[in-house]
């Protein structure tokens, strides 16, 4: 995504685009994040690549070898996969699994509002229309860094009281920047006063759930379900097709997993995190004589 491209250039890495191309156009694109950690250089592919449908298996190959290839120079490699498929593709290139894979949640914006709603869990709507009933106010704005630091203290405490990582802080700021109008920040006002916000990134067809807060008055109000309920609607009138909302982390945060399930999302199976040493040929030595 170009979005995030710049927005992590601006934050001093490296990011480097990979297109490759057949006879008749682009056939597929990477994008590769590097950086250096101490005396090691790392490659991170944040998902992909972006296959064109009707490229052979040979063709997907010989890209990714030709990837690896350029831009190794005694990188570490890690990349997340998009499926077990393309982990299996990864594998012959030196690839070994690192992390089990996740599950993300996922809101299609294509159905009319009515046949979204309808797809919303039960309990999930009815905290809807509480929401829509107790007086709150909702507004969307761009995001801006210098209005808006209250959301990111917010957050920064959120991660330290519940103990999850996250893209750094900074990183909204560098996107809010890089894509002018890209960041969208929603509000919810009871009786003046604040009591929930999220901010989303619009990227393309596409966007991504980045940061929400709640307060006590809004979780008794059910503001959040009305912030997301108004932020996908707005995003559909405007052709985005999917809301990306994160991983769904059922054991470490239950009530998070049911809030986004319940929105009527679609579990979307991921690939493993893999990892890539420096020295392939050895690994996969290793694992022919292991086989």
């Amino acid at each position: 995504m170009p979005q995030y491209a710049r927005a992590l250039a601006a934050m001093g890495a490296k990011v480097q685009g990979i297109t490759g191309r057949v006879c008749d156009g682009v056939a597929a694109q990477a994008l590769v994040v590097q950086r250096r950690i101490g005396p090691m250089t790392v490659n991170w592919l944040p998902r992909g690549p972006i296959w064109r449908p009707d490229l052979s298996e040979h063709q997907r190959d010989t890209f990714l070898s030709c990837m690896t290839g350029v831009m190794s120079g005694g990188a570490l490699w890690i990349g997340s996969a998009d499926n077990d498929h393309a982990a299996a593709e990864f594998s012959p290139h030196g690839f070994r699994p690192l992390i089990a894979a996740q599950s993300v949640a996922q809101l299609d914006l294509i159905p009319a509002a009515k046949v979204r709603m309808a797809a919303q869990h039960g309990k999930w709507r009815n905290r809807l229309r509480h929401a829509q009933g107790v007086g709150l106010m909702v507004s969307e704005r761009e995001f801006d860094p210098t209005r808006d630091t209250a959301i990111l203290r917010r957050e920064a405490r959120q991660r330290r009281d519940r103990r999850y990582r996250a893209l750094p802080l900074g990183f909204a700021v560098a996107f809010s920047a890089q894509n002018p109008g890209a960041a969208r920040i929603w509000s919810a006002h009871k009786a003046g006063e604040l009591v929930a916000q999220i901010l989303i990134l619009h990227h393309g067809m596409t966007a991504t759930y980045h940061i929400g807060w709640t307060g006590d008055l809004g979780r008794k109000t059910s503001a959040h379900n009305l912030l997301l309920w108004e932020a996908q609607n707005w995003l559909a009138e405007r052709g985005v097709m999917r809301l990306d909302l994160g991983p769904i982390e059922a054991l470490s945060a239950p009530g998070l997993a049911r809030f986004k399930m319940g929105s009527g999302a679609t579990l979307c199976a991921l690939g493993p995190t893999m990892i890539r040493f420096p020295r392939p040929a050895l690994f996969q030595k290793r694992h022919r004589r292991a086989a």
